[in-house]
């Protein structure tokens, strides 16, 4: 049996555990995604796999149960979209002068982390490449902000 292949009936049984249903198909349907965070720090998944950085927080709408699991795990086994918000996340960690994509945007405006006008000022400026030094220096202070509370590991359901 392969590792993936290993991974993937620990994660289900696992997260089969923490749900209602007892049932992987149902039990995998009840899970939203609560928070996202990078970890500096390498963490290990609910299916085993080890090292992960990009952390997922997930509730169990029907029961309250959370658990912490990987980005890939909740793609691509929970079909729950984080990797969007990570890859805003990755490109403006690189450079913070960069747009942020509109995931991030709207995640970090649904966390409370930015105001309306930030999150309009985000988007309507997403695609925008000459922006004014004033613009710039707002972008960089909304990239900031959004980094600093998904690099804080001990913030995970914030």
């Amino acid at each position: 049996m392969s590792e993936a292949v290993g991974n993937h009936i620990l994660l289900a049984k696992e997260i089969t555990a923490l749900s209602a249903s007892d049932r992987w198909p149902e039990a995998r349907l009840e899970w939203d995604l609560l928070s996202v965070y990078q970890e500096e720090e390498p963490q290990t998944c609910l299916c085993g796999h080890t090292p992960i950085i990009e952390i997922c927080v997930i509730r169990n709408r029907n029961n309250g149960n959370e658990a912490v699991v990987g980005n890939v795990c909740v793609n691509k086994f929970l079909g729950l979209n984080s990797e969007k918000i990570f890859a805003g996340l990755r490109r403006v960690g690189k450079d913070d002068s960069k747009a942020l994509n509109e995931a991030a945007t709207l995640y970090a405006f649904d966390k409370g982390w930015i105001s309306k006008w930030e999150k309009d000022f985000s988007l309507d400026t997403n695609r925008k490449r000459n922006l004014s030094l004033k613009q710039e220096s707002k972008r960089k202070e909304i990239n900031q902000r959004i980094l600093a509370k998904t690099r804080n590991a001990l913030r995970k359901s914030g």
